[in-house]
């Protein structure tokens, strides 16, 4: 099995990390591995990929911030062969869920898990120690109705718009949510097998392309240049999200869900195979790398938890600890000023802009008797952006997108990134 083969790809590195922590990871990565039987597909071309007859922009790259189509090819070549074919770690597809009820009476207060909220107010919640056994669950939003859209039929496509990919990388603690469509062509997403930078390598089922996780951008294949459109995703505390989305109280009540852990694969979705977030000495608190990084920048710990941000040129890394002790980090990146919030109660940062389209000047966040308040006014802010009191009553910030990610690996893409609190560009 292709356990041996990574094995021996370990072996090669352990001249770059000290056995202990390597057999660590072996054993996680191994376990995964070996627990895998989907068979591989071949990265060729299929003969349904879209081709310039069926529309030449449709082939047309998109911008990628810092990255000309060129470097994106330049990424492709050096990425790193794991030994674990494409879909050993399969991504689920249309999986199951329940209500945050259910949910609960498996599932720890401290555990970490990812919120998206997509259109019409529907929520899901996706536990990360489930994502850690699937790095992708292609996920179908239900119409109005309540009921999924039925499956496609052989060669119909599926209806734009309905599904959406939540992705997790666990080497690199990054989780990105974005729309399932390969250029303009629906499609669901799997693990390549591959890495870059540490970080997962997905492909598409529609033309075999490869697009890097942390960017969700296509560096291999029909599509190198295009990127997938993002969607913002919140990591927080199942503490704090049960309440929020659960409560009886809450305007979510009967929107929210949670991804069931009945995927029909045997796991442990009672551990992380890589450790906790939440003890030292583990995968997420040392400081070795087992795979290469293409740059290092040191002014942080490696695996520090940081939010990336994209403004154009502009790249940026909040840095989550940072705004847990002060709650409010009032910030600007290129030219447009941000508010950085922690949110107690779920344990999340979000960003937002500051800039109200009616004032001249954009609005200044601080901490009034225990509440977030913009001084011009010292109207009520939720951590959701939302105005509950005051002059801008019922007004919405406009949330920033923002990449939960470890240090190393936002670094090693977006060089020359501000740090934020306290840095200037170098």
């Amino acid at each position: 099995m292709n356990y041996f083969n990574y094995l021996n790809k370990l072996n090669t590195l352990r001249s770059l990390v000290p056995t202990p922590a390597y057999a660590r990871i072996a054993v996680c990565l191994a376990a995964v591995c070996c627990a895998l039987s989907a068979p591989a597909p071949l990265f060729a071309a299929p003969s349904a990929v879209p081709s310039a007859t069926d529309g030449e922009e449709r082939l047309q790259p998109t911008e990628m911030p810092g990255y000309s189509v060129e470097d994106l090819r330049k990424l492709s070549d050096i990425v790193t062969r794991t030994g674990v074919d494409a879909d050993k770690i399969p991504a689920l597809f249309r999986p199951q869920f329940l209500s945050v009820s259910d949910a609960d009476l498996s599932m720890d207060n401290d555990e970490i898990v990812f919120v998206v909220r997509y259109p019409g107010d529907l929520v899901r919640i996706y536990p990360r120690r489930v994502l850690v056994w699937h790095e992708a669950v292609n996920d179908a939003l239900p119409d109005p109705s309540g009921l999924l859209p039925p499956p496609p039929l052989p060669g119909e496509e599926e209806k734009e718009g309905a599904n959406y990919t939540v992705s997790y990388s666990p080497l690199t603690g990054s989780v990105v949510a974005f729309r399932s469509m390969a250029g303009s062509y629906p499609s669901s997403f799997g693990s390549a097998g591959v890495l870059l930078n540490g970080n997962s390598v997905l492909y598409d089922r529609v033309s075999r392309s490869l697009w890097v996780q942390l960017m969700a951008v296509c560096i291999e294949g029909p599509f190198r240049g295009k990127r997938l459109q993002r969607i913002p995703v919140i990591s927080a505390r199942w503490r704090g999200v049960k309440q929020r989305y659960g409560g009886l109280d809450s305007k979510f009540a009967g929107r929210a869900e949670v991804l069931s852990r009945s995927t029909g694969f045997r796991r442990s979705y009672g551990k992380d195979p890589y450790g906790s977030y939440d003890r030292r000495d583990t995968y997420y608190d040392d400081t070795r790398l087992p795979f290469p990084v293409s740059f290092t920048d040191t002014r942080l710990h490696p695996k520090k938890r940081i939010l990336g941000i994209e403004v154009e040129e502009a790249f940026g890394a909040v840095i989550k600890d940072e705004v847990r002790k002060a709650r409010v980090i009032n910030f600007t990146l290129g030219n447009v000023p941000m508010v950085a919030v922690h949110d107690r109660d779920m344990d999340a940062v979000r960003v937002f802009e500051r800039k109200m389209p009616d004032l001249d000047d954009p609005l200044r966040f601080t901490v009034f008797e225990d509440e977030v308040v913009d001084e011009l006014s010292k109207s009520r802010w939720s951590p959701e952006g939302d105005c509950s009191y005051g002059r801008f009553r019922d007004r919405t910030l406009k949330p920033v997108l923002a990449v939960d990610s470890m240090w190393f690996a936002w670094a090693s893409f977006y060089r020359k990134s501000r740090i934020i609190p306290g840095d200037e560009f170098f």
